[in-house]
């Protein structure tokens, strides 16, 4: 069965993750793991919030209430039979916790609500989605804008380089969505040459070998940065409900997440995107 982590703030914006993380999985039979951390400011003395201490056991029953009533939202929606959920409350730094919790309980898939900062309204990614995103680098985290409705993707945009190559169990989490409901995969290509070279060239005939079987499109763009031109493809674009980008250590993707404003992409029209990771 696989196993989603949602973690959750109790937000409007978190609560929209639940919804799109359920819907997206409507018919194959998960584990929904919601998950609130508390007490790890930075502010908090970590040595001070013991499980003996009051301050603690005030936090936790605070957290486990939360959950309870997400739960009974869910529940008096209705639940999928094929469906479980399981709520866990944790002392600690979101993604430290959620780290751990993609060792414990064999997460496939992390779904995020996400928002940009109080004050920063051009910013991608609110921190606890950026800590996330920088931390864990072996398990697809799918982040859902709170402006993103409940909307099965139809057509998903994938930007490359072609600088490298792809195997397939890295792309496992587009392919899985993409198959599941019938997506269309655009590959945008983003480069400084209107022609790939000999090795862009080979890795974009292995790229298509690993898209077998799904219906795909290829577009190109030339001398634009990359925030740039996925924000005017996307937004020129009615059919395109998803973003799918590959991560890893000193990817370009890690160079976008870490800037303080991402113009380009800094008023997002609301589509989530599936990052990716290189194993």
């Amino acid at each position: 069965m696989k196993r989603i982590l949602v973690p959750t703030d109790f937000s409007a914006n978190a609560r929209n993750a639940v919804d799109y993380a359920v819907q997206l999985f409507k018919d194959e039979a998960c584990e929904f793991i919601l998950l609130h951390t508390f007490g790890a400011g930075n502010t908090t003395n970590m040595m001070v919030l013991q499980a003996s201490n009051p301050a603690y056991e005030a936090a936790l029953v605070r957290s486990q209430k939360g959950l309870k009533e997400l739960f009974d939202i869910l529940s008096s929606s209705g639940i999928n039979r094929d469906h479980a959920f399981d709520m866990v409350s944790r002392y600690g730094r979101l993604a430290e916790t959620v780290k751990e919790l993609i060792k414990e309980r064999n997460i496939g898939m992390i779904v995020m609500g996400t928002r940009g900062a109080t004050g920063a309204k051009e910013r991608w990614f609110g921190s606890n989605t950026v800590a996330v995103m920088e931390s864990v680098f072996n398990c697809p985290i799918l982040a859902v804008p709170e402006s993103a409705g409940i909307k099965i993707p139809k057509g998903i945009v994938f930007p490359s380089s072609f600088k490298n190559a792809y195997k397939r169990k890295d792309l496992a989490p587009l392919l899985e969505l993409a198959k599941k409901h019938r997506c269309t995969v655009r590959i945008l290509h983003i480069g400084d040459r209107e022609e790939p070279d000999e090795e862009q060239l080979d890795n974009k005939a292995c790229l298509m070998v690993r898209l077998e079987g799904i219906k795909t499109h290829y577009h190109a763009l030339t001398n634009i940065d990359t925030e740039t031109a996925i924000h005017c493809f996307t937004e020129s674009r009615e059919d395109v409900d998803m973003i799918a980008f590959m991560n890893q250590k000193h990817s370009l993707f890690n160079t976008m997440l870490r800037k303080p404003v991402l113009k380009g992409l800094g008023h997002h029209t609301g589509v989530p995107l599936l990052v990716m990771y290189r194993s």
